[in-house]
């Protein structure tokens, strides 16, 4: 808690030592020199670094590799419920879809304050929360979740989002187990545990990360040689779904779904 309170009290200066870092400086650079440049989904994937940059802006830098399941996602788009990007659980795939709205707006997608200083925005953010994450997991999730609480609505939203969902678990003590019971189940636990409207208050937000540092320093008291946390940031497939199975679901025709 105290170094989370550390970054928090002076946001300007935790945004600056990110800023200045020498490759988060260089990549950015990159970055907004030339993602306008880009027209097509076929130079955005083509061009690594650029394509790189903007998948770790959205956590997917694990799936950066692969290209054919995202140029058919971004191709489809997000205005077809049936597209893949809405029909993934994890809520990544959509966000990177409409801030890529190549489907939608063609070659004017990489002019979009989404694609250029909103994913700049994320990619410090992302930055930030790995970097917090390589000296203390519980510090990373809970960076994470003061990003992403305002954006959560139903109790399924907490479920969709491994890490947001660890953040809960941890918090009310919920095991680790219980994600193995039927979804209605699931969800009818965490509406228990947390009020979905309590996200949308910074205040509420903030006392749940209060508590969650309390029971993770309670359960962590010493610094594991490996740390299966890090699978809740870097695992960002479909859970249960292999990378095979999403590179077939690629290939299916429009509307394969």
């Amino acid at each position: 808690m105290t170094r989370y309170q550390i970054l928090m009290s002076n946001p300007a200066r935790t945004q600056a030592q990110i800023e200045n870092d020498a490759i988060v400086k260089r990549e950015t650079d990159y970055y907004k020199a030339n993602i306008g440049k880009v027209k097509s989904i076929d130079e955005f994937v083509k061009d690594h670094r650029l394509f790189s940059y903007a998948m770790k802006a959205f956590g997917l830098q694990d799936m950066t590799f692969a290209k054919a399941f995202m140029k058919k996602l971004l191709a489809e788009g997000t205005a077809n419920p049936k597209s893949m990007a809405n029909q993934m659980t994890n809520p990544l795939y959509k966000e990177f879809a409409k801030a890529f709205d190549f489907a939608g707006k063609g070659p004017y997608a990489t002019s979009q304050a989404s694609a250029t200083s909103g994913t700049v925005a994320r990619y410090y953010r992302q930055t930030l929360e790995m970097k917090e994450g390589e000296r203390n997991e519980g510090v990373r999730i809970a960076l994470y979740f003061k990003r992403k609480a305002s954006s959560i609505t139903t109790h399924m939203g907490l479920l969709a989002d491994k890490a947001v969902l660890q953040f809960v678990q941890t918090t009310f003590n919920i095991p680790q187990g219980a994600s193995k019971a039927d979804i209605d189940v699931q969800v009818r636990n965490l509406e228990k545990h947390i009020k979905i409207e309590d996200l949308q208050d910074p205040k509420k937000v903030d006392k749940l990360i209060q508590r969650f540092s309390a029971m993770w320093d309670m359960n962590n008291t010493s610094i594991a040689t490996t740390n299966p946390v890090l699978s809740l940031f870097g695992d960002t497939a479909e859970t249960g779904m292999s990378v095979d199975l999403m590179m077939s679901i690629a290939k299916l025709p429009r509307g394969g779904f």
